[in-house]
């Protein structure tokens, strides 16, 4: 292929302002998921209820929107939405000892046939609820930064949603190895009995983990809702709860780290919504790209984790 070419493909589907914008705007939900999933990791919960918590806080988020008439009640009636589906996760998980795995199972499911009841049920429609009393969340326009060539293109004009996300990054990373309540929750995740002769109570610190988690989930909602679109639609959490599970092995169970492999899935799919408006290829195969991407990036991390065990037990066989 010529170079330039390649150059002239590379600057209309990847390095472009418009294509680094959809990538902020796309990987924002997932980034949330991956926090959502890191939060539980780091306290030795698998928790694969994501899903139903970010269906659950768009449909709530649209409601408080659609009632009230007010963008932010809507963010704070998913906010608490997944609050209280998070402690019920937690109750029945960790209280109740039901099995974790078919527990998330279940909320995943029920939050799926919920929200389409509570849509048909409420709003009086099948499939999808749209009206002009539903208030979205309006772009921002960070004073300076928006004039600043290029850099103010790409920082500035986003909704709440995603500024309150990279500070979220930032915020959890401080949480984690700043605080006395992340070394907490980083050592009930390492070794609960050790936490417990430390006289950490685990239980607290497992419970406030999944309702946090669940609140990370909700603002994924929010932003697919109210910040990317002002409308719900069944399903609309469209597998972003794995996708952030994913993100959070991927990243190593680091908040930098979940942001920027989420980052790398917002791109995919942003090359992939320009590929499907330019009908380059069919829509089901461009559908498929960010979950390709998703088995791709597992592949090369276990790949990677096998081939450092193999060097580790190498290296121990030789000390020995």
């Amino acid at each position: 292929m010529d170079t330039t070419v390649l150059l002239d493909i590379l600057q209309r589907y990847v390095f472009n302002v418009a294509n680094l914008q959809g990538m902020l705007r796309l990987s924002t939900p997932i980034v949330l998921a991956g926090l959502c999933a890191l939060i539980t990791s780091r306290a030795g919960i698998l928790n694969i209820a994501g899903e139903g918590m970010i269906l659950f806080g768009a449909w709530f988020a649209v409601a408080g929107s659609y009632f009230a008439e007010n963008a932010l009640v809507g963010v704070a009636a998913a906010m608490l939405s997944g609050a209280v589906i998070g402690g019920l996760f937690a109750l029945f998980s960790l209280r109740f000892r039901a099995h974790i795995i078919i527990m998330g199972i279940a909320i995943n499911i029920f939050a799926n046939a919920a929200t389409i009841f509570l849509t048909r049920a409420v709003f009086k429609q099948a499939g999808a609820f749209a009206a002009p009393r539903i208030q979205g969340l309006n772009p921002i326009a960070l004073p300076i930064i928006k004039d600043i060539p290029i850099l103010g293109e790409v920082l500035s004009g986003y909704s709440l949603i995603v500024y309150l996300t990279w500070i979220l990054v930032a915020l959890t990373t401080l949480f984690l190895y700043r605080t006395p309540w992340g070394l907490h929750l980083r050592a009930v995740g390492e070794n609960p009995q050790a936490a417990e002769t430390l006289g950490i109570n685990v239980p607290r610190i497992r419970f406030a983990a999944v309702m946090a988690s669940g609140v990370y989930a909700s603002l994924a909602g929010v932003y697919l809702s109210l910040g990317h679109l002002k409308m719900y639609t069944d399903q609309m959490a469209a597998g972003r709860g794995y996708i952030g599970m994913a993100v959070n092995t991927f990243g190593g169970g680091e908040p930098i780290g979940v942001f920027l492999a989420s980052t790398l899935f917002g791109l995919v799919d942003t090359i992939g919504w320009r590929l499907q408006g330019e009908r380059i290829m069919p829509v089901y195969f461009i559908s498929m790209l960010p979950y390709v991407a998703t088995l791709v990036a597992l592949t090369v991390f276990t790949l990677r984790q096998q081939r450092a065990k193999r060097a580790a037990l190498a290296n121990n066989a030789e000390e020995e």
